[in-house]
């Protein structure tokens, strides 16, 4: 993708800036971009025609290592916007279920006899406002029209490998919809190369290249290699985006200027995407002038070894980041097991960058364990982790207790265990929050504690799950306060105390959610979380 460059005046040789407009000498940067400068705000205001389409807190740049990157053209503060794009395009998630081709709900519970049928290709809609929308665009539907005499979509329960086609040719076609749509498409990386080497590249050579070579007659307008890129660009590239009201369903969303954000599995930025595919960037934490943007393209609440292998599977890349490189994985242990010879050791990898091969070693004593067993083990509590349902809060709890002479407390699984159980105590029927003991409640404080000692570390500042847990923890301080307060157990001043604590914590969790698409679960949770700070400052304000 060309990168646009900025006609900016020269600076004379001794650094100083000049105006943009009379060359005079500056005496006030744009806090826009922090690049331009001017001699008066009449220049500035004169300058904003010609300057507003150039004026970004970021600059595209090629670093060695990286690539093309993001970098900060000036210092921006934490809930700033970098930058806002929209989708240039989206598409169904490989494997998965049969959807809607426009809104992406899922067809399982949908009946036969209430699904539309779109007149052209017969693929199922959830209505036909969906099946006449551009989504589905005539090119296409007149490409999958070929498919009619050969697919037919009927169990709705399964996944169906032509669902893996969509996206790869919504891409496609951009060549003749929208060309130059497509040249951004076109210009993003799609590490042929290397995913030639992988298992996939068969997969996809035969239920992509193959058929929309040979079923849907397209071998005289597409190149195997140009099929190939255009799913190598969508697994390198593609965001994640959850729809509104579609459960469970993944859908993929490209943005190339979002790709341009390199990966750090500490991230500096939070991005959401609103329910028109337009994804909002802020910074998270502050980024100064010449930093770079991080994204992060793995879950940040995962140990090293499954962060990595992740990227490596879907990026094909080897992550050697900070964190990545830090054993104690900047001293969160999120790796880490318990020493079974000493009462305060804990068993670390010595080279964290060679999972499969490094020996582990405790922090205070000789007690070593070799990577093959450490694997075993982890694997086998991952295992365990995995089979308990959603809601089984006992189990949750069980795995906890069972298993807490074995790993570090912030151990990546137990770290999950405790985000799934901050959210179920007060919210599971049998856990509401008003029937919760004040053990129970202590339990919920003492874990949204926990879980924001290490999301402090690993996902900073104005991040998701911060603005989850912080409102999830406002709840339970409030009601033990009002139990304390109405039981006598402490005075006016006291209770007062405790409420502005809650005002405090809820304060942030609405700054932090505000930022999220309404329409979300987050974004419920931040209008709710704006009443409840309303009614407390209220009720601080009649103390």
């Amino acid at each position: 993708m060309s990168v646009q460059k900025m006609n900016r005046p020269e600076s004379p040789a001794n650094g100083s800036k000049v105006c943009a407009v009379c060359r005079a000498k500056a005496s006030q940067i744009c806090g826009g971009c922090g690049e331009i400068a001017y001699c008066a705000k009449e220049h500035q205001k004169q300058h904003w025609s010609i300057h507003k389409t150039q004026c970004k807190p970021y600059k595209i740049v090629s670093i060695e290592k990286y690539g093309r990157c993001m970098v900060a053209s000036k210092n921006i503060k934490p809930g700033e916007i970098i930058f806002r794009e929209k989708a240039i395009m989206t598409g169904p998630k490989q494997g998965c279920l049969p959807c809607c081709l426009t809104c992406y709900t899922s067809l399982e519970n949908v009946e036969e006899a209430s699904l539309f049928r779109c007149p052209g290709c017969n693929f199922p809609f959830c209505q036909e406002k969906c099946a006449k929308s551009s989504e589905h665009s005539e090119a296409e539907c007149l490409v999958l029209s070929k498919t009619k005499s050969r697919i037919t979509i009927t169990d709705m329960t399964k996944s169906h490998p032509v669902y893996q086609c969509i996206s790869p040719l919504r891409g496609l076609l951009l060549k003749t919809t929208q060309p130059k749509l497509f040249e951004a498409f076109k210009g993003l990386e799609d590490h042929n190369n290397l995913r030639r080497q992988t298992e996939y590249w068969g997969v996809y050579q035969v239920n992509v290249v193959e058929f929309l070579h040979k079923v849907c007659e397209l071998s005289d307008q597409f190149t195997e290699e140009e099929i190939h890129s255009a799913c190598g660009a969508l697994d390198v590239n593609a965001y994640e985006i959850r729809p509104p009201n579609s459960g469970q369903q993944r859908v993929l969303g490209v943005f190339p200027l979002a790709s341009m954000m390199s990966h750090n599995c500490v991230s500096n930025m939070n991005h959401v995407i609103d329910g028109n595919y337009q994804m909002t960037v802020r910074a998270s934490v502050p980024i100064m002038r010449g930093e770079q943007v991080f994204s992060s393209y793995a879950l940040a609440l995962e140990g090293t070894r499954e962060r990595r292998a992740l990227l490596r599977q879907s990026k094909l890349f080897e992550c050697d980041c900070a964190r990545c490189s830090d054993p104690t994985e900047c001293s969160t242990y999120l790796s880490a097991l318990r020493c079974q010879k000493c009462p305060t050791g804990f068993v670390l990898p010595i080279r964290p960058l060679e999972e499969k091969e490094t020996p582990w070693q405790c922090t205070q004593c000789s007690y070593k364990l070799t990577a093959v067993v450490v694997n075993r083990v982890v694997d086998k509590l991952k295992e365990e982790f995995e089979a308990i349902g959603p809601n089984e809060v006992e189990k949750f709890e069980g795995f906890l207790k069972r298993h807490a002479a074995l790993v570090h407390p912030n151990h990546f699984l137990f770290t999950s265990a405790r985000q799934s159980l901050s959210q179920l105590y007060g919210r599971d029927e049998r856990f509401l929050l008003n029937s919760l003991t004040a053990e129970q409640l202590e339990r919920k404080i003492s874990i949204c504690q926990q879980l924001l000692s290490v999301a402090n570390v690993v996902e900073p500042g104005l991040t998701r799950i911060r603005g989850v847990t912080l409102y999830e923890m406002h709840a339970p301080m409030l009601l033990m306060a009002r139990r304390t307060f109405e039981a006598g157990q402490c005075t006016s001043a006291e209770f007062k105390e405790k409420i502005e604590a809650v005002r405090s914590i809820l304060a942030e969790a609405t700054r932090i959610l505000s930022l999220e698409d309404p329409a979300s679960t987050e974004g419920a949770m931040g209008t709710a979380a704006v009443q409840a700070l309303d009614q407390i400052q209220r009720w601080i304000s009649s103390m």
